[in-house]
């Protein structure tokens, strides 16, 4: 992003901190917004049908919860930190404002969310991808033996 895109954002920024072991969101909540990992770890998992899967786990420089940016849906997995940290957060209001008020800012966060969406997309794509095909393989290996 642009300097000047990037000062506009810091104004707009919400700074918390959370200790290990805290919830940061919950599974099925109400998502508003991204958050950046200033500092710490956070652990990302979600649970189906009694299942708890752990998905990623994060440390600095990385950012989770941006779905909550475009859509009003449920939070689809839990955030906790895993250890003390300090987060940076960007809400849906006050990008929705910067899309209203300063359109090329807006737009710029815009496309540089849809560019890592897009990647997270096509990472996701190739691991079922893989996984199908590994699976296909097995089968067919057992119908073999």
């Amino acid at each position: 992003m642009s300097k000047r895109t990037l000062r506009e954002v810091a104004r707009l920024i919400h700074k918390r901190k959370y200790y290990a072991g805290e919830t940061i969101f919950f599974q099925g909540q109400a998502g508003t917004g991204v958050y950046l990992i200033y500092s710490g770890k956070v652990e990302i998992s979600a649970a189906r049908e009694g299942i708890a899967l752990k998905l990623a786990t994060l440390e600095k420089g990385a950012f989770f919860g941006e779905l909550a940016l475009f859509q009003d849906e449920p939070r689809s997995a839990t955030a906790i930190a895993v250890e003390d940290c300090v987060l940076l957060g960007f809400f849906q209001p006050e990008l929705k404002n910067l899309v209203e008020t300063k359109p090329k800012i807006g737009n710029e966060i815009v496309m540089n969310f849809s560019k890592i969406l897009a990647e997270r997309l096509r990472n996701t794509n190739d691991t079922l991808e893989l996984a199908y095909f590994r699976s296909t393989l097995a089968k067919k290996k057992k119908v073999h033996a």
